[in-house]
C-alpha cells in the first residue's frame, strides 16, 4: 500500500509540478516572497522529529503533491546555523521551535479538505492570507513514518568554487578574495552591473573630516548553508575607526529565487555623533554600466526612471541627491536590479539619496573611472541615535522587467506581507 502511494505521489509529481512551480494557476502565483515559519508557531506535539521526516504538500486537482521546502536549524539565539564552511556549525538534524520552515507562496495550492498523505500521520495545515486581494493558499506540513521522495526542484545555488549565489534571476558574489559583502551582480546571464560595493563611515567637524572605507573592514567568512528554497550566508566583522574605536558589523545574506535579504546588525553603541563629531555613513552600488545598452535609474524620487545613455547634468544629479530615499537601481536589457532599504524604526537617522555620474572622476578608490553611476543610501542625523543595536536590511530585487506595477509587486512582501495561520 505504502509503495502504491508513493508511485501516486510521484506521478502527481510528474503531471503537476511544471504548472505548480512555475508558479502560474496557484491562488498566490504572484506573490514572490518566500515563507519562513518559525518552529514555535507550531503545535509543540509536531515538533522534535528528525527533519528528514518532514514534507510540505500543496493541492493540485485535488491531489496533494509535494513542493520545494527546507528546514533550516537555528542556534539559541534564532540565527541560522551554517553547515558548510570554515567554521561550519553542527545541530542535531531534529525540527525545534527555534528552527526555521521555508517554502515559496507562490507554491502553496488551493484549499484542501481531502485526506492526509498514508505515510504521513501528522499534519499542520497552513494557510496564507494576501490581505490586498483575498487571495488565499494552502500548504500540508507533515511528519511522515515513510516520507515519499522529496521534490526534484531547486531554486538556488551556492557555488563555494567561485563564492556565487546563482538563480534562474539573478547571479551575486565575489569575483576576488573574499571580501566584505559582495562585488559582482548580474541580472539573468547579463554583464557584471558592480564597479565596486562602497561602504564610507565620514567622521570629523567643522569640515576637518576623515572618511572610513570598505577596505578599513576586518572581515571573517563564517559559512554558508543551502537548501532547494534558499541559501543563507554569513560573516563577522568589524569597521575600524582607528583611535575612534570600532563598529562590529556581521553581515548575514539570504538569498531566494528572486530577491536577496541582506542583514546587518550595526552595533551604534559606540556612536562618534555623541561626542560631538559630525558623522555619515554612505552605503552604495558603484555601477559599472555601458550606456549603449538602454539602462534607466529608478528611484522612488524617479520611478519611471532617467535614461543613462549619457552622464546624468549636474542640476538632474543634484535634484535627485538629498531627498528621502528608500529604493533605486537600474533598469536594463534583462531585466532589473532595485533595492529597498529598511531602516530600523528604533534607529532615529534619515536616510537620503546620494548619486554621482561622472566618467571622468579620478580618485580611486572612492569613485573610480567608468562609474555610471554612484547610487547611494546616505545616513545622516546621528547626534539623536541612541547607543543600541539597530538593523539595517537591504531587499535586492531581481525584476524580470521594471515598471512600478512590477515594483509594487515585488515590495508587498515589504509593505504587506502575507498573513500566515497554522492549525
Amino acid at each position: 500500500m505504502h509503495k502504491r502511494m508513493l508511485i501516486t505521489i510521484l506521478l502527481v509529481m510528474g503531471l503537476a509540478a511544471p504548472k505548480l512551480l512555475a508558479g502560474q494557476g496557484t491562488p498566490l502565483s504572484d506573490r514572490v516572497e518566500a515563507v519562513v515559519i518559525k518552529g514555535k508557531s507550531l503545535p509543540p506535539a509536531f515538533l522534535g522529529a528528525p527533519i528528514a521526516s518532514y514534507r510540505v504538500f500543496a493541492a493540485s486537482g485535488g491531489r496533494l503533491m509535494v513542493i520545494p521546502m527546507q528546514i533550516d536549524e537555528c542556534d539559541d539565539s534564532g540565527l541560522i546555523m551554517v553547515k558548510q564552511g570554515p567554521k561550519a556549525e553542527k545541530g542535531d538534524g531534529l525540527f525545534h521551535a527555534r528552527d526555521e520552515l521555508v517554502f515559496m507562496a507562490r507554491d502553496a495550492g488551493a484549499l484542501y479538505t481531502g485526506t492526509p498523505a498514508e505515510g504521513c500521520p501528522k499534519t499542520v495545515t497552513i494557510t496564507l492570507t494576501d490581505s490586498q486581494t483575498g487571495a488565499q493558499g494552502q500548504v500540508i506540513l507533515a511528519q511522515c513514518d515513510h516520507p515519499p521522495p522529496l521534490s526534484p526542484v531547486s531554486y538556488v545555488h551556492y557555488d563555494p568554487n567561485t563564492r556565487t549565489a546563482i538563480t534562474d534571476r539573478y547571479r551575486l558574489g565575489w569575483h576576488m578574495a573574499p571580501v566584505y559583502y559582495y562585488d559582482y551582480i548580474t541580472v539573468k546571464d547579463g554583464p557584471d552591473l558592480l564597479d565596486r560595493l562602497k561602504v564610507r563611515c565620514t567622521v570629523g567637524k567643522w569640515n576637518i573630516n576623515y572618511t572610513f572605507n570598505e577596505e578599513h573592514f576586518h572581515y571573517q567568512f563564517i559559512g554558508f548553508t543551502q537548501g532547494p528554497v534558499r541559501v543563507f550566508w554569513k560573516s563577522v566583522n568589524y569597521w575600524s575607526l582607528g583611535p575612534l574605536g570600532k563598529i562590529p558589523l556581521p553581515a548575514y545574506g539570504t538569498f531566494y529565487p528572486e530577491y536577496v535579504l541582506l542583514q546587518d546588525p550595526m552595533d551604534a553603541r559606540f556612536n562618534p555623533a555623541l561626542f560631538g563629531l559630525d558623522l555619515t555613513v554612505i552605503i552604495a552600488h558603484d555601477l559599472a554600466l555601458d550606456r549603449t545598452r538602454g539602462y534607466k535609474l529608478c528611484v522612488n524620487v524617479a520611478p519611471e526612471c532617467i535614461s543613462l545613455a549619457a552622464p546624468l547634468p549636474a542640476d538632474k544629479v543634484k535634484a535627485l541627491s538629498e531627498q528621502n530615499m528608500s529604493w533605486g537601481g537600474v533598469s536594463g536589457p534583462e531585466g532589473a536590479l532595485i533595492t529597498h532599504f529598511v531602516l530600523d524604526p528604533k534607529l532615529n537617522a534619515r536616510v537620503i539619496g546620494e548619486f554621482r555620474d561622472d566618467d571622468q572622476f579620478k580618485n580611486p578608490p572612492e569613485y573610480q573611472v567608468g562609474s555610471s553611476p554612484m547610487i547611494a543610501f546616505k545616513m545622516i542625523n546621528w547626534k539623536n541615535v541612541k547607543p543600541a543595536i539597530y538593523d539595517l536590511t537591504f531587499y535586492h530585487f531581481f525584476l524580470d522587467h521594471y515598471s512600478i506595477p512590477e515594483f509594487e509587486r515585488f515590495d508587498r512582501m515589504v509593505t504587506s506581507p502575507l498573513a500566515v495561520s497554522a492549525k
